[in-house]
């Protein structure tokens, strides 16, 4: 706590500076550090070889975060970080076990081409979904055995109306969100998986709400969202300081936006991406940090320069901190597609030999079409993430690159796949399964995934 109080005081005392400043400061300086580092992209890969390359990521990430600093958009002035500071944390770590009874897991630090599969967490994560369908869609993928959690999608509508931003209804709506998502491990013969989020929420008192041991208890994985580009605002610091003091776990999860006004490069969102991570472990003081980089021009995160500079990011960071990092998975085309299929393949592949801790999702639709979210897909997310733990860098690279092609030509015009409702036969919430053109798609796909990995 004393760490908080700290950036919390330099929040007010700081140089001040408008946030377009903030925003230019960033890209220059990201853009600056990769020349001065040798970074580069080829422009194909999607698995990066070179492990050199991603230390070399890793310091230009410590001088971004020392020489910008992090920008407090309340008080419009910039957080001063110390490279001492930094070193200090590096190596410190703690044991993150998450979820209860018999569902409890122990996240691991994972390393470059780790034998260890990540964890898989299902659900919607963030993404819309319907009122009438909340319910089904979270039990379908607390009824895959290789989901190890689920995290919340945002409920569309309560009691058939919209809910009003910053308001009380907000409260009302998380209360609706975390019940159900609890329900849903219950109905699934899961009680004790481990829930994240919640989804719903964009206010403190919201999300505090439902921290209790009967909804978001200190066994789950509750979000305290970073701004991205290296910014913060009160928000985060009420919810950390809140969590810090019940002991609960608690991420932080940041979305940067490659082209957007802070990151121009391939190279230079990777920086980004490792200075957030960096960002989450010393002032947010996160029990994870969750990445969903996304490409402007897609909002996805499967493209390949997305996928490449994640890819690195993860590697700088099983490198030389200790931090637990999770991905977002914001695929473009819809369910029950085989677009959609591809695009989870490419990104699993790449974070499990990267060393990612923990993989998310995922989501069609870039989270915006409600209900693009199934257990079948957590599923496919899983076992390709098991599979790839047989592969050298160079493998899945290789995978990887054949598999993008496979939908790189959609990414101009994906298909809008199927929601929810279409994708399942529901009887009732105790019993629902794939349909039929679903599951033949599934196994279609993965044979050819396997192929494509060169396992038999």
């Amino acid at each position: 706590m004393n760490n908080i109080y700290k950036y919390l005081k330099s929040a007010t005392t700081g140089e001040e500076k408008s946030e377009n400043e903030h925003d230019m400061e960033v890209f220059m300086k990201s853009q600056e550090l990769a020349e001065e580092f040798d970074i580069k992209y080829d422009g194909e890969s999607i698995v990066p070889i070179d492990t050199s390359l991603a230390d070399s990521v890793f310091e230009a990430a410590v001088q971004l975060v020392t020489s910008v600093g992090i920008y407090c958009i309340d008080t419009k002035k910039t957080i001063k970080i110390e490279e001492e500071d930094i070193v200090k944390c590096l190596n410190t770590s703690k044991t993150l076990e998450i979820g209860r009874k018999n569902e409890k897991v122990t996240v691991p630090f994972r390393y470059i081409m780790d034998s260890e599969p990540p964890v898989i967490i299902g659900g919607p994560m963030g993404g819309t979904v319907s009122e009438e369908n909340f319910l089904e869609v979270h039990v379908s993928s607390a009824m895959e055995p290789i989901v190890q959690g689920i995290y919340a999608g945002a409920l569309e509508k309560m009691g058939g109306k919209g809910i009003r931003g910053k308001t009380p209804f907000e409260m009302l709506a998380a209360l609706k969100e975390a019940r159900e998502e609890r329900l849903a491990t219950k109905l699934a013969g899961r009680e004790g998986l481990t829930l994240m989020g919640p989804g719903t929420p964009t206010i403190s008192q919201a999300y505090m709400l439902v921290s209790s041991d009967e909804l978001y208890s200190s066994a789950d994985v509750q979000e305290a969202y970073q701004l991205d580009e290296l910014k913060t605002d009160y928000e985060t610091f009420y919810k950390s300081i809140f969590h810090l003091e019940h002991g609960n776990n608690f991420l932080s999860g940041q979305c940067p936006v490659f082209g957007g006004p802070s990151i121009g490069s391939p190279e230079g969102l990777a920086i980004v991406d490792v200075a957030e991570t960096i960002q989450s472990k010393i002032l947010t003081g996160a029990s994870i940090h969750i990445s969903g980089a996304v490409h402007v021009n897609t909002n996805s995160s499967s493209t390949k320069e997305i996928m490449w500079a994640s890819n690195l990011s993860s590697m700088a960071i099983s490198r030389n901190m200790h931090h637990h990092i999770g991905r977002y998975y914001w695929n473009l085309a819809g369910c029950c597609t085989d677009m959609m299929f591809y695009e989870t393949a490419a990104q699993a592949i790449g974070d499990t030999v990267c060393g990612r801790d923990m993989l998310i999702g995922p989501v069609g639709a870039r989270g915006a079409g409600a209900d693009h979210s199934t257990g079948l897909e957590s599923r496919f997310m899983g076992e390709v993430a098991h599979m790839a733990t047989d592969l050298s860098l160079l493998e899945a690279d290789e995978a990887a690159r054949n598999i993008y092609r496979k939908y790189e030509n959609l990414l101009v015009h994906a298909p809008e796949g199927k929601p929810f409702s279409e994708c399942y036969k529901v009887k009732s919430e105790y019993e629902m399964k794939p349909t039929d053109e679903y599951m033949k798609l599934y196994k279609e796909v993965f044979a050819e995934v396997r192929k494509y990995c060169a396992i038999e």
